[in-house]
């Protein structure tokens, strides 16, 4: 099989990390300027719990606990414990942002690529789509989610989806359809039929969609 595009790997997770604390940081009260290390850590140790025991089981006493922190430390940066997940989440992940390139169906494969890696990286491939659904009786952080977790990959795709449709490259439904199908089908088999797709059957199942291969597949 051709090479896949590479993603942004570890360095990137820790890059995201920052990203997320700078957010909060910004966002803080006034006074004296916030402690990013002591911000990473606290999100750092929430994504650990929330991969343990769930938004559910999620108690800021074992956040704190784990942090080494008061609670009021956590009150303070923090409106809900809804929203620390979603930050924690969203730092987890890393950079999801993809400049686009000359070629739209490159770049559609970097992003699959991307998606791919994150949601086999344990303890990811739980830990996302669990959140999403548990976040359904809290619509401020569920809002919060979506923008922020789901957006920025799933915006990407779209635009890349669209471009090619511009260049007459695209021989699949609309944009956001196409990217609707193909990560629907993914979340449903790992979700709900509990398999675990390789990237060479994502991809089988992103030219389908496409209605033409794709760059990185086995096909010319």
């Amino acid at each position: 099989m051709a090479g896949r595009p590479d993603d942004t790997g570890e360095a990137g997770r820790r890059a995201g990390l920052r990203a997320g604390t700078a957010r909060r940081t910004d966002a803080g009260r006034g006074g004296r300027p916030r402690d990013t290390a002591l911000d990473e850590r606290i999100l750092r140790e929430t994504f650990a719990l929330l991969t343990e025991v769930g938004l559910h089981g999620l108690r800021i006493d074992a956040v704190a606990a784990r942090a080494g922190v008061p609670k009021s430390t956590i009150y303070r940066r923090w409106p809900s414990l809804a929203e620390l997940a979603v930050d924690a989440v969203d730092a987890a992940l890393g950079p999801r942002e993809f400049p686009a390139g000359k070629d739209p169906l490159a770049d559609l494969a970097r992003i699959i690529v991307h998606t791919w890696r994150l949601l086999m990286r344990p303890p990811l491939t739980t830990a996302l789509p669990g959140l999403g659904m548990e976040l359904a009786g809290h619509p401020q952080a569920a809002a919060a989610y979506r923008e922020r977790v789901i957006a920025p990959l799933r915006d990407g795709a779209i635009a890349a989806v669209a471009r090619a449709v511009d260049t007459g490259a695209w021989n699949g439904p609309d944009p956001v359809t196409s990217v609707d199908m193909l990560v629907g089908t993914f979340l449903y088999r790992l979700t709900y039929l509990g398999q675990t797709p390789d990237l060479d059957e994502v991809f089988r199942v992103a030219e389908i969609v496409a209605g033409r291969p794709l760059p990185g597949s086995d096909e010319p």
